[in-house]
């Protein structure tokens, strides 16, 4: 015969109540809420010549490489001593690669320079490649006030082919921010970042492609 042991009400509820601080920590947590922050630089005006030549035939952009850091969705800060430091509670919608990516496609999509252009696995077969290095992508402290974001980017192009480059050049720019909040210092990103993406249309559109 059996023996059924019968098990007292408040040992069958001891593991509910010992969840609950748990859970009213969770709903009770005082920390600010992780914003997300979309990169939207001013529109870049196509040069003159890249408008006045015809479509020189697909582009491919190549996913960018990135300086140490620079490769996440973190939102890096560089401090006194080279220190590097990500601010806390906003991060990048995309990873700062990705994002770059994207912005130079449409960037060239507008200027009409190239038949198509395409990111890397595109369905269209390319006769000319750009390849991108991020090199700089932060706020810059240098004591007390706002910071400076820099943005630099490495741009090389050439033909697909023989692998041969027909141009390379470093478009770069530094933007203080008007303030020492988060809205002031992505303002000063899409600033920067738009004046790099013009410096890039400019010297791509000046490129002997022919």
């Amino acid at each position: 015969m059996s023996i059924r042991r019968r098990i007292p009400p408040l040992l069958l509820t001891l593991p509910a109540l010992l969840a609950l601080p748990a859970c009213f920590s969770s709903l009770n947590s005082k920390a600010p809420a992780q914003q997300r922050y979309v990169l939207q630089p001013p529109p870049s005006v196509p040069s003159p010549a890249a408008t006045a030549t015809a479509a020189a035939g697909a582009l491919q952009v190549l996913r960018p490489t990135a300086a140490p850091g620079l490769a996440g969705e973190g939102i890096a800060v560089l401090r006194s001593g080279a220190r590097l430091d990500f601010y806390s509670n906003a991060r990048w919608a995309a990873n700062a690669p990705a994002a770059l990516q994207s912005l130079v496609i449409d960037a060239l999509r507008d200027t009409g320079r190239f038949a198509t252009v395409e990111a890397e696995g595109g369905p269209f077969a390319s006769q000319f490649l750009l390849s991108l290095d991020l090199t700089h992508f932060e706020a810059r402290y240098a004591g007390d006030g706002p910071p400076t974001v820099g943005v630099a980017v490495v741009a090389s192009l050439g033909r697909r082919s023989d692998r041969s480059v027909i141009a390379s050049f470093t478009a770069q720019s530094a933007v203080r921010a008007d303030a020492d909040r988060m809205q002031s210092v992505i303002a000063a990103f899409e600033q920067a970042t738009g004046a790099v993406l013009a410096q890039l249309m400019s010297g791509i559109a000046a490129a002997p492609l022919q």
